[in-house]
């Protein structure tokens, strides 16, 4: 995309599996990164220990489908079911699979050399990993008190006076 726009290089947030991509950039092309924004993922674990509580919370076997699960929840929503709905099932299934895989990305974040900042909510099971990611890799991290996942989306007013002056330069806990 950066090459279809003719950018070098841009700043980049993710939230939940976009914070995924965000710091696959800041491993695999930090060349193409000015700064890493990512919110409310495990980078360690990766997918797998959200879907691990779910389904502990549930009580539901290790083999079930996480991906028909996730699909379940999502259909909550009726702007996702119009997405998933729009989508071709065999791309869904194999962007889960990808995602299921990824783990450990926090072994190349310190080494990196990109500007990050996480965050994530107190009340989600990411909390604890993405903060300890933070403080290994030499992040910026701040919580948002009481906010599960869905909580650290829509709480944009928590969010915003953090990330915006970060993406303007300002050095995480200094104003710009």
């Amino acid at each position: 995309m950066l090459d279809d726009i003719g950018a070098d290089r841009a700043a980049v947030w993710g939230y939940s599996m976009g914070a995924l991509t965000a710091l696959g950039m800041a491993l695999h092309a930090p060349e193409r990164c000015a700064r890493i924004v990512a919110g409310f993922w495990d980078p360690v674990a990766g997918f797998a220990s959200g879907l691990d509580l779910a389904l502990r919370e549930l009580g539901l076997p290790a083999d079930t489908d996480g991906l028909g699960l996730l699909w379940r929840g999502a259909y909550a929503d009726p702007a996702q079911a119009a997405v998933i709905d729009a989508a071709d099932p065999a791309a869904l299934r194999a962007n889960y699979e990808a995602f299921s895989r990824d783990r450990d990305l926090d072994a190349g974040l310190a080494s990196a050399d990109v500007p990050a900042l996480m965050y994530c909510g107190t009340a989600d099971p990411w909390h604890e990993p993405m903060r300890r990611v933070a403080v290994r890799t030499g992040a910026a991290f701040f919580s948002i008190p009481g906010a599960d996942h869905r909580g650290g989306w829509v709480r944009s007013a928590d969010v915003l006076p953090h990330v915006l002056p970060f993406l303007a330069g300002a050095a995480p806990g200094q104003p710009r």
